[in-house]
Order: C-alpha cells, then structure tokens, then sequence
C-alpha cells in the first residue's frame, strides 16, 4: 500500500538520508506561522520515539464514544512523524506488508498499528467485520494468531513511550471550526475552518417567514436584548 512504499522509500535512501519523514495529507492545514519550525522542535524535544502524532480532538464521535473500540480512540492518526530508523516502526510496518493479502489490509495502516499495538500491551484482538472475513468462494477466512508476537514487541519498547504525541498538530476530522477554537495547534487535520461573520464588512438581515405568536415573540424579544449579528430583524 501506499504508506508502506513511501517508508521503504524514504528508509532506502533514495531521496537523501534521512531519518524520519512528516506525513502531510492534503487535508492538514497550517494555521500559524513558523509552522514547520514548531514541529521541527518538537521532534528534536520528543525524540527517540517511533510515531509522533495526534489523537482524535473533534467532536463528531461524541454520540458514540463509548461503542468505539480502544485502539481506534488512542490510535495516532496518520498525520505524524514517523522514524524510519525505529526497531519497533521496522516491525510494525514489516507487519503491514506481511497482512497486505488478508483481511487486515481493509483498515487503514494508522488504525491496523494501533490495533497491533493495543493487541500487544492489553490483549485485545480487533474484530472484523464478518463481510470481511470471506474469501471469494464465501469461506471464512482463518487469520494467524499474532498476540505473542505483539506481546514481545510491546515488552521491549513499551516503557520508552514509542508513540508520543505533540500539540503542534492537531486532528479535527468533519468538525467545524473558527478560529476562536484554536489553542496551540500550528497544523489541522481534517477541520472546516470559518471565518467569524464580520459586520462591518457585510449586513445580515434575518427574516422570519413563519410567525408563531409566543415564540416568534419571545424571539425578538430575546434578540433586542443580546449581542447578534443581524443588521435588520
């Protein structure tokens, strides 16, 4: 796949020696300036690590956050650094390539290492879909059993917190946004961003088309009493 190419790519030296590389979807936006610095500094302050990236911050799964399986919650999103040179990463990766022809290989490569990994420190194995699990003749599919092997690779690298995260990206995937929303975010992810109305610029008139005594009334009222953006009413 796509992601496992671009990391043998950049490990093999092609381009240039190189360590690490930032992946950078075309929907991640900078927001501020000096933005590349920032994150620059925060591989420098983070280091050694595999993966340096961002959870989930948006508020699309609120209505279902309890149903979402933990290492979807904790996974870091695609967005990241990523180090070419990790052990851990190597392993990870390699373990990608390996699952390519299996049923593994419909979740996306930041989700699939989240599940290796929560597999190895708590002994969860991800549940497919079972539309998934059947070959093209309508057989079930039997997967390997890799806890142990996770389970190793958890035991080595678990204690040196191989994925870290940094406030300089953040992931807003589908949320909506203004800029009143930001913190200390340089690059969004997957966030509409708005501009606030701006009266000065452009007059609003708000017109209620349908009248409904009390609480068109209670409306209005409620209106002359607060701060909004309508010019007319």
């Amino acid at each position: 796949r796509q992601f496992e190419a671009a990391f043998r790519v950049i490990q093999s030296g092609e381009w240039g020696q190189y360590d690490g590389f930032y992946l950078m979807e075309g929907d991640s936006v900078p927001v501020k300036n000096y933005w590349l610095d920032v994150i620059l500094g925060e591989i420098n302050e983070y280091r050694p690590f595999a993966v340096l990236g961002a959870q989930y911050d948006g508020d699309k799964w609120d209505a279902f956050y309890e149903q979402i399986p933990i290492s979807l919650l904790h996974h870091t999103n695609g967005n990241g650094i990523y180090n070419t040179s990790h052990p851990l990463l190597e392993r990870l990766v390699g373990q990608l390539e390996v699952e390519a022809p299996c049923p593994y290989n419909s979740i996306p490569y930041d989700y699939r290492m989240s599940q290796m990994w929560v597999e190895g420190t708590l002994g969860i194995v991800p549940k497919l879909a079972p539309k998934i699990m059947l070959n093209e003749e309508g057989q079930n599919i039997t997967l390997s059993d890799n806890t142990a092997m996770f389970a190793k690779w958890a035991k080595r690298w678990q204690d040196e917190e191989p994925y870290r995260f940094t406030k300089a990206i953040h992931n807003y995937a589908a949320t909506n946004l203004i800029p009143r929303h930001l913190g200390p975010e340089y690059v969004i992810h997957g966030a509409k961003l708005y501009s606030p109305w701006d009266p000065s610029r452009t007059e609003i008139t708000l017109v209620i088309s349908e009248w409904f005594f009390d609480r068109s009334l209670n409306l209005i009222r409620s209106l002359d009493s607060k701060d909004h953006p309508f010019s007319k009413v």
